[in-house]
């Protein structure tokens, strides 16, 4: 196996221009025009590029090597003439030079520059978001049938940087000493407990009563349907403190629901756990019914009658059959009911401001104290949503069927 020998050419120009480019550092360290760390870092930086730029010409030719010299330049233009940033021209100097040979990640580079430029405040935000969405792009840019589509993901990613980009601000203002101190906090770790018992509680309460609800409306016709169905999306219309008052209304101190709770069972609802269960309740209802409802409407009748036909009765095919199948549809609203009810704020300060939740809590921090001591509590409210939801999206993945029907051949054997 014989090795090639490097052309003569790149030897004999690129000897020369590297002792150009060392004199030249060497003169600017000799006038004091940069110190001597930066100095020495940019010769290494610049004779690293000079090396890629004869690599780029032997392999891809000399209209590449020039491409390769004109984004250099023009990193020298924003960073050192422009921006007096020299040193933020060596790093990106250097992956500039590194990465200009494989075109994805160069990419990625650029949308860096682009974010470290133009939005300096946000650029890691605005990186993590914009590499997201090159990263979902770039497999599916060559499939021309679907640039209409692809058009309109580019538009609507706009809405989706509109939620995250808050959010990823906000985290990367708290360090994690800082969000150590306030987890280890006794008062914060009894309302996120207080909010991950009554969440839970809350969604538990919905499925029972709910679930049913749901498969009555998919398969039942009957005069007024169309009022019970818009009734059930009535607490999302309803404002979260109007929720509050009606519920203080109806099962507040001195009135005849909480008096006879009182009285009989020794029960308040208003400022205790119960209060909070309520306004999650009412609250969160809806996404956990709708999501429900559509699965069972989705997966239609017809293995029902099936069922029915070879002599199941209505109750046996709904356990084998309609929630099986529909599963996946009620996980997906017990999700969302949980996320709604752990964040649930304003119906709480009504009704329930005590015992805290982790949201409340969080809200009662920044009223007292501003928006310093409030930005750990809130930072770590959402690390728990966050955890909390990938849990359950991860548990949303394994099939529920095979669990209902194992539960059956047991009954049967």
């Amino acid at each position: 196996m014989t090795v090639r020998a490097p052309h003569s050419f790149q030897y004999r120009v690129f000897l020369p221009l590297a002792g150009l480019v060392a004199g030249a550092h060497t003169v600017l360290g000799v006038l004091g025009a940069l110190d001597i760390g930066t100095n020495v870092t940019l010769a290494c930086v610049d004779l690293f590029a000079l090396r890629q730029f004869f690599e780029q010409r032997a392999r891809r030719g000399a209209v590449q090597a020039l491409a390769f010299v004109a984004g250099y330049l023009a990193l020298f233009l924003v960073f050192v003439t422009v921006g007096q940033a020299p040193q933020l021209f060596a790093a990106f100097g250097l992956l500039y030079a590194a990465c200009f040979a494989v075109p994805l990640l160069l990419g990625y580079l650029l949308i860096l520059i682009g974010s470290v430029v133009l939005i300096t405040p946000y650029w890691l935000q605005a990186f993590l978001l914009l590499g997201l969405l090159y990263t979902i792009l770039v497999p599916l840019v060559p499939r021309r049938l679907v640039r209409f589509q692809l058009s309109a993901f580019g538009a609507g990613f706009i809405l989706v940087i509109a939620v995250t980009l808050p959010i990823l601000y906000l985290c990367f203002q708290v360090t994690p000493q800082t969000l150590f101190v306030s987890a280890r906090d006794p008062e914060f770790g009894r309302a996120l407990l207080t909010s991950l018992e009554t969440a839970s509680i809350s969604t538990l309460i919905i499925l029972v009563f709910g679930v049913p609800l749901a498969y009555a409306m998919g398969r039942l016709d009957f005069r007024g349907k169309e009022l019970i169905d818009s009734l059930i999306d009535l607490p999302i219309i309803i404002p979260q403190s109007v929720a509050g008052i009606a519920l203080l209304v109806l099962l507040g101190p001195k009135t005849p629901v909480g008096e006879f709770l009182r009285v009989r069972f020794g029960l308040d609802i208003a400022g205790t756990t119960l209060g909070i269960v309520a306004c999650q309740v009412f609250v969160s209802s809806p996404f956990l019914i709708r999501s429900a409802m559509n699965a069972f409407r989705d997966m239609g009748a017809e293995l029902e009658n099936v069922s029915r036909s070879l002599g199941a009765s209505p109750a046996s095919t709904f356990l084998r059959i309609s929630l099986p199948l529909a599963s996946g549809g009620i996980f997906t609203g017990c999700i969302l009911a949980w996320a709604r009810a752990i964040s649930e704020v304003g119906s709480l300060m009504v009704l329930a401001y005590h015992p805290f939740t982790v949201s409340v809590y969080t809200y009662d921090l920044f009223v007292q104290y501003g928006l310093q001591e409030a930005r750990p509590a809130a930072v770590l409210l959402v690390i728990v949503c966050l955890w909390g939801f990938l849990v359950l999206r991860w548990l949303h993945a394994t099939p529920l069927g095979p669990l209902f029907a194992g539960r059956v051949r047991r009954r049967e054997t």
